[in-house]
């Protein structure tokens, strides 16, 4: 048998490799003994407390302060906050995003996870559409989605025609811009996240109990309604949970839906504020803190339900195969009620989009309308440069966030799972503060600090990219760490006892085994870069324009022909790079939950 790897042979080759280095280049400091999991853990730390402290010291010194004409911080004062208390100002728009989250988290996971029940659980054919549908909603931009929407529920799309034929009705059946439509299409978004997740617990939950039941005499649904719900409450709190957190900081939902039917949230709320003239940066601060604390309080109880989980496990070591449950002739409506659902997601937005891109104005489908189609839109798009220099700058963007984040990520993974270094728990504080941040915030706070911090990227990409990468370390971290977690430290013991330096033995061992994780993460943050819209409607300039501000701004000018052609072409690279992702995703098993 072969002897393993004392742990002074392993600390001893750990440490050599960038301490040869360090006394080679440095001289006198040498005698420091800097090893390398310190040199890689002030580096991370140091970096990762740049990019995350800023913009929370921006934010609580924009409330707190006024500011001058020229923008610059003037006097202390809790005038800000006085006037949201006193002036009522802040009852509306967080009643409004109340509602607004509480009722997108319970459509969504209603929606979600009926459709994970039927995919995971039951003989219904099709089940792979649920799968393909979620993955696919993924390169749909949110902005162009929540714009597909509208034109199908607006007082002049489709279905509002169709409904007041039907109903005999002079006017609108269905008021989009409105609280019920804001619900609406942001359950309709979240819902393919919520599949995932749910389908994961649902994929690992005993079927002995569910068979228990069955024995006793009862029915599907009364198994379902009895057992499996019950069994499956911390998952489903948890993902609620978690969705009312993304609806309470979404900005694009509320500013598309909600400002044109007068119906502010606290995200909408913080925008105007920052684009007024003089902006009223200090009511934007105030509004901004009080979001964070909500946001704060939410994050600590989703932790905490995600943390005592275990008084719920139903996987045990006893081996088992999930069944699945016979539906008998309801498996045809449960593979109906998959197509309606891949229909509505999917289909009907990127058809009325499609639809719109071939006329020179908009007009709902209909036989005259086919006299009008014309290329014109799409010759508008790939020769404007507005356009062109967007799609440029979305793709670098997303490529350069991408690497940052999984580069960073990876290395701060590495420092948390394989060392006992008294630093950890502030470098696991840093990687995960950014989710306290909602997109609006990040973007007013990098926008006030960059604004008078000597260091000249405002204006430029670079202010995108490091807010991008600040936002997305928490997402890269989930991927990295995980992947770390699959890997035996022997692995990386073996290698040193051969005499392999640190920096090898990332390279050979540990990139080359989680490179599936980081292959998968950094594929979904170049997704979720290319199709930010919070952060980048603060930040972007004339000279950096992006793909998501551009669809906004096209939207406010009313050049829905122009917008529907851009939108079409970059939702194919999109949901091309998604459909990449899912096979690679079912190919090396990375999961999504």
């Amino acid at each position: 048998m072969a002897k393993q790897p004392s742990s002074r042979a392993y600390d001893y080759q750990l440490k050599s490799g960038a301490a040869g280095a360090l006394r080679s280049f440095f001289g006198p400091v040498a005698a420091l003994r800097l090893d390398a999991p310190t040199v890689v853990m002030l580096a991370v730390s140091l970096i990762t407390a740049y990019l995350v402290l800023p913009p929370l010291y921006s934010v609580i010194q924009t409330s707190l302060f006024t500011t001058k004409l020229t923008g610059e911080i003037d006097e202390f004062t809790f005038r800000y906050y006085q006037d949201l208390i006193r002036e009522l100002q802040v009852i509306g728009p967080f009643l409004n995003t109340l509602y607004f989250s509480i009722g997108s988290a319970l459509l969504a996971t209603l929606l979600g996870g009926s459709i994970a029940w039927i995919v995971t659980r039951t003989d219904a054919p099709l089940r792979g559409l649920g799968y393909f549908t979620a993955f696919a909603s993924f390169g749909t931009p949110f902005i162009l989605y929540t714009i597909g929407w509208l034109l199908l529920l607006g007082r002049a799309g489709p279905i509002n025609f169709w409904l007041k034929k039907f109903l005999d009705q002079p006017g609108p059946v269905i008021n989009v811009y409105s609280l019920f439509g804001m619900i609406l299409i942001e359950s309709l978004l979240w819902s393919p996240f919520v599949f995932l997740m749910l389908a994961a617990a649902f994929r690992s939950m005993d079927p002995s109990l569910e068979e228990a039941s069955a024995a006793c005499g009862a029915r599907v649904w009364q198994t379902m309604r009895r057992v499996s719900l019950r069994l499956m409450l911390p998952a489903l709190f948890s993902v609620m949970l978690l969705i009312f957190i993304r609806s309470f900081e979404s900005f694009e939902i509320p500013a598309l839906v909600g400002l044109p039917g007068d119906v502010r949230v606290l995200t909408t709320s913080i925008f105007l504020d920052a684009q007024k003239l003089p902006p009223r940066y200090g009511s934007a601060g105030a509004f901004s803190v009080l979001l964070m604390i909500v946001v704060a309080c939410a994050l600590y109880f989703y932790f905490r339900v995600t943390r005592e989980g275990d008084r719920f496990h139903t996987i045990t070591g006893k081996g088992y195969r999930p069944a699945l449950i016979p539906l008998g002739r309801w498996r045809y409506l449960a593979s109906c009620g998959l197509l309606v659902y891949s229909l509505v997601l999917l289909v009907l937005p990127f058809l009325i989009i499609l639809w719109a891109s071939f006329l020179p104005f908009y007009m709902q489908p209909s036989l005259e309308g086919l006299a009008k189609l014309t290329l014109k839109n799409y010759y508008t798009a790939i020769h404007f440069p507005k356009v062109t220099d967007s799609i440029k700058n979305s793709i670098l963007l997303g490529l350069g966030s991408a690497s940052a984040v999984m580069a960073l990520t990876l290395l701060a993974s590495w420092l948390l799972v394989r060392t006992k270094m008294r630093g950890r728990w502030l470098l696991d504080l840093l990687t995960t503060l950014p989710l306290l941040f909602p997109g609006i915030v990040m973007g007013l706070a990098i926008l006030r600090f960059y604004l008078f911090v000597p260091i000249p990227v405002y204006g430029t990409l670079w202010i995108l990219l490091i807010a991008f990468v600040t936002r997305y370390i928490p997402y890269g971290i989930r991927y990295t760490h995980s992947g770390l977690l699959q890997l035996h430290k022997e692995l990386e013991e073996a290698a040193y006892t051969a005499g392999a330096s640190w920096t090898n033995c990332m390279r050979r061992i540990v990139l080359p085994l989680v490179t599936p994780s980081f292959l998968g993460g950094w594929i979904f943050i170049f997704l979720l870069s290319a199709k930010e819209l919070s952060m980048s409607v603060l930040l972007v300039s004339p000279q950096t324009p992006v793909v998501s501000v551009a669809i906004f701004e096209l939207w406010e000018n009313a050049q829905v022909g122009e917008l529907a052609a851009f939108g079409v072409i970059w939702t194919v690279i999109l949901v091309s790079i998604a459909i990449v992702y899912y096979l690679f995703a079912r190919r090396y098993g990375v999961q999504q939950n």
